[in-house]
């Protein structure tokens, strides 16, 4: 019986993917932090306690996989993380305000009139009209969809190795970006420079435009009703994750041939310009969240490897580049 047991043990660990690490790494940072500032943070026990469900789901969900191998449990092993990605967004900025209660937006200000003389999104207001308005706010919203679309292509493609290269990659750029809204919180220009309740009389757009940005404000943590959205907002300016993250999903597109990826190129290129466009960040965040793209994605494979001489005892070679 205990055979049995370390051979399935065995198999388990041989099995767990480096996301699956960087998942529970991420939920023990937030565990810890609710633990912490328990009971003074609003929604710190709901965050240990979904958390604790979470871990406990993705062991599971290991353990059968290796037991079965059916291709359901297989498409769940490699997709589960989209949802927890977001989720993880959410729970940060349960505690980034307790951790650091300064916000770096003068900062942040000051950095771009150095590099530009000007407040760029300022200068950018002169050249705006709506159809351009409208296709980069669409532009932006589609930060969530294109990382999603990657990922299922690859799976159609059955190409496995290439999609976990793909989960690793984008959920360590994720988590790491998360962590770093520690290091300078920041609400961007829309509230700073600008007045927040005049951009859809400022910047208009045509159809869709309202709408979107109502769906991403609720995604920000302005709730419908709010007396000074500037104080609920997610202090999730700096770095630019819209940056970070799309950079990281145009450069995977090129390095696999994905069908879409001057889809990726032109309207991540779009969406990237979008970010001070459109008032959500300073030019500084963006230049910041390139530069961490760059970095972050050099860095993830070795420390895949890591994590795999210590679950196996080997380095498992990436077969996806």
């Amino acid at each position: 019986m205990n055979d049995v047991l370390r051979s399935l043990l065995g198999r388990m660990r041989a099995n767990v993917i480096a996301y699956d690490v960087y998942v529970v790494i991420v939920m023990a940072v937030y565990c810890i932090l609710a633990i912490v500032y328990y009971p003074s943070v609003p929604g710190a026990l709901a965050v240990l306690q979904q958390d604790i469900i979470i871990a406990i789901a993705i062991v599971a969900l290991v353990l059968v996989w290796t037991i079965t191998e059916h291709g359901l449990f297989g498409m769940l092993r490699r997709f589960y993380v989209i949802p927890v990605v977001y989720l993880m967004y959410d729970q940060v900025h349960v505690f980034v305000r307790a951790v650091h209660p300064i916000d770096y937006d003068n900062l942040l200000i000051e950095a771009d009139r150095w590099l530009f003389g000007t407040d760029p999104t300022v200068w950018l207001a002169q050249w705006s009209f709506p159809a351009l308005t409208e296709y980069l706010q669409v532009c932006y919203f589609l930060f969530y969809l294109l990382p999603i679309m990657h990922a299922v292509e690859l799976w159609r493609r059955h190409d496995m190795d290439r999609l976990d290269t793909f989960a690793r990659a984008m959920t360590f750029c994720y988590f790491i970006s998360y962590l770093a809204y520690f290091v300078m919180p920041a609400i961007g220009p829309r509230f700073t420079i600008h007045d927040f309740s005049l951009i859809n009389t400022d910047l208009p757009g045509l159809l869709f435009t309202p709408v979107l940005r109502d769906l991403i404000d609720v995604g920000g943590g302005i709730g419908r009703g709010v007396v000074d959205p500037a104080l609920v907002v997610n202090r999730d300016c700096m770095p630019s994750g819209h940056t970070w993250l799309t950079l990281v999903n145009i450069i995977l597109g090129f390095r696999f041939r994905s069908k879409f990826r001057w889809v990726f190129f032109l309207i991540g290129g779009s969406l990237i310009f979008s970010t001070v466009y459109l008032r959500y960040h300073y030019v500084v965040d963006v230049i910041v969240g390139a530069l961490l793209a760059v970095v972050t994605l050099r860095l993830e494979p070795s420390v895949n490897a890591a994590i795999r001489k210590w679950l196996t005892g080997d380095v498992t070679v990436d077969k996806s580049r």
